[in-house]
C-alpha cells in the first residue's frame, strides 16, 4: 500500500502492481479450500475448481500481463537511453535508504518538480536533470526508490526497471541521513541492494545528509568509517563541496587509451580533445588514431559511440 500510494506515473504502477501480486500469490489459503467443488460453465470456474484455484488462475495471469508490459516499456526506456548517449553526459544516480534526503538535493540542485516527504518510498519513479559542476562540466542526476533492510526479492525484480538507472551511472551519490540512530545498517542495506543489482563495484560519493541534526555538528565515526560530503539538503549547507567531490571523481580517475576514430564519426574528435588530453595523433586512410589521456568515465563513453 506504501508504494502504491507513491507510483505517480503507468510505469510505477504496473510495478506497484506486479509486486503486490507476487507478494500475494504465495500467501493464498485456505478460504477458498472448504468451498464445494462446482461444475465450470464458459468463462467461470473449470470441473472442480475451487474459488482459491480461480483466484491464483487469474493472478498468474496477471502477472505474466503484467511483465509483459513492462517488458515493452523496458524497451521504451532502453531506446530513450541509446538515445541520452548520444550526447555523451555522464550520469550521476543519488542512492540510499529510504527518506535520506535523496529527492531534496535533487529538487535543491535542479529545481525539478519532485515529491519531497518525510515518507517512506516517496519517490517510486525516477527524475533526471542536467547539472553543471563548478568546472562547467554537465552531468544528468538521476533520483531512484529509496531502499530498505532486507529489501523482498520480488519487489527489487518488481522495481529493476527503475533501478536500472543505478546500473546506467557512471557514479553514484549515496545518500545517508547521519542523524538516524541506525545510519550505519542503513548503510549496509544499500550496499546489499547495489550488490543485489551488479552495482557494488561502482565508483561511489558517501553524502552525509542532515548533519544539521547532529547534536555537536560531528560526524559519528562508523566502524567501516569512509570519507564522504557534510551536508544539509535541508538548509542548502554543502552543495559547493558535493560538486566539487563530484568533479574531481570524475578528473581523478584518468587512464591513458588509444582510440581509433573512423573518418566518419569524425565528430568524436573534438570530443575527445575537450575531454581529454592528446598525447599523440596519426591519419591514415581509414580513420586517426589519437593516444589521449582521458578520465575512465569518458572513455567508456567514448568507446560506447565508436562503431
Amino acid at each position: 500500500d506504501i508504494f502504491a500510494g507513491r507510483a505517480r506515473t503507468s510505469e510505477g504502477k504496473l510495478q506497484v502492481e506486479l509486486a503486490q501480486l507476487n507478494y500475494l500469490l504465495p500467501r493464498l489459503t485456505g478460504r477458498g479450500a472448504a468451498m464445494s467443488r462446482l461444475a465450470g460453465g464458459i468463462g467461470t470456474r473449470g470441473p472442480g475448481e475451487t474459488r482459491l484455484e480461480v483466484d491464483r488462475r487469474r493472478i498468474r495471469k496477471r502477472i505474466a500481463d503484467l511483465n509483459i508490459e513492462i517488458r515493452d516499456i523496458k524497451k521504451h526506456r532502453d531506446l530513450l537511453r541509446r538515445s541520452r548517449r548520444e550526447v555523451p553526459i555522464p550520469l550521476v544516480a543519488l542512492v540510499g535508504y529510504t527518506n535520506a534526503g535523496k529527492s531534496t538535493i535533487l529538487r535543491e540542485l535542479t529545481g525539478a518538480d519532485v515529491l519531497v516527504e518525510d515518507k517512506l518510498f516517496a519517490t517510486l519513479d525516477p527524475t533526471t536533470r542536467r547539472v553543471v559542476l563548478p568546472n562547467n562540466e554537465t552531468i544528468l542526476l538521476t533520483d531512484t526508490v529509496g531502499f530498505i533492510q532486507n529489501l523482498p526479492h520480488h519487489l527489487v525484480a518488481a522495481f529493476r526497471a527503475t533501478l536500472e538507472e543505478v546500473v546506467e551511472a557512471d557514479l553514484l551519490l549515496h545518500v545517508v541521513d547521519v542523524s538516524h540512530p541506525n545510519a550505519e545498517s542503513h548503510i549496509d542495506a544499500v550496499q546489499e541492494v547495489l550488490e543485489s543489482l551488479g552495482a557494488a563495484n561502482k565508483p561511489f560519493i558517501l553524502v552525509y545528509n542532515k548533519f544539521d541534526l547532529l547534536p555537536d555538528g560531528q560526524l559519528p565515526l562508523f566502524e567501516k568509517n569512509q570519507p564522504g560530503v557534510a551536508l544539509s539538503a535541508h538548509r542548502g549547507w554543502g552543495f559547493a563541496e558535493m560538486l566539487g567531490e563530484i568533479a574531481l571523481a570524475f578528473a581523478s580517475s584518468r587512464l591513458q587509451k588509444t582510440f581509433f576514430i573512423p573518418y566518419e564519426q569524425s565528430w568524436l574528435l573534438p570530443l575527445l580533445h575537450e575531454k581529454g588530453k592528446v598525447l599523440c595523433e596519426r591519419h591514415s586512410e581509414e580513420g586517426v588514431t589519437l593516444d589521449v589521456e582521458i578520465s575512465a568515465i569518458w572513455a567508456k563513453r567514448v568507446e560506447s559511440k565508436i562503431d
